[in-house]
């Protein structure tokens, strides 16, 4: 989809983005600028973590965000993510998951994790190389896969 800008999302963003999920739909935590301040930390989460956002017309698109992290024997975990309707299905979760899977990277985390929540995404995630790990989590065991340089 032509016309989206993709940037590192900081705190004076974060208003913006915790509104975007519509009524029924998961994400738009409340924690998110505790999160990204370093105040809320998820169980077993390092402190270094990063939020990308896509903006379409100087509106918010989506976000993703991401920690380093111990937990299920992981590097790192996918926080959130989320896509305005309108934009689903255009490449813009792929695009934000790839901008966060080269965070990690850079970050040595290979092995990421996250915590499906809505089955409708176990479909993506797969799209995108990761596994199941249990009921509730799916793992990329090298997230380079999504970057095509996996090790």
């Amino acid at each position: 989809m032509t016309g989206i800008l993709y940037r590192e999302a900081g705190l004076v963003d974060v208003p913006r983005l915790v509104g975007l999920p519509r009524r029924c739909e998961a994400g738009g935590d409340p924690r998110m600028l505790a999160y990204l301040a370093g105040e809320h930390h998820p169980q077993q989460a390092l402190p270094l973590r990063v939020l990308w956002m896509a903006e379409a017309e100087d509106a918010p698109a989506g976000y993703i965000a991401g920690h380093l992290t111990r937990r299920l024997g992981c590097q790192g975990e996918l926080q959130w993510i989320y896509v305005v309707p309108d934009y689903r299905r255009a490449g813009v979760g792929s695009r934000l998951l790839a901008l966060l899977a080269a965070w990690f990277v850079e970050h040595g985390a290979r092995r990421i994790c996250v915590d499906v929540g809505d089955d409708a995404a176990r479909p993506f995630y797969r799209r995108q190389g990761a596994v199941e790990l249990n009921r509730h989590w799916m793992v990329w065991e090298d997230i380079g896969v999504v970057l095509g340089n996996s090790s």
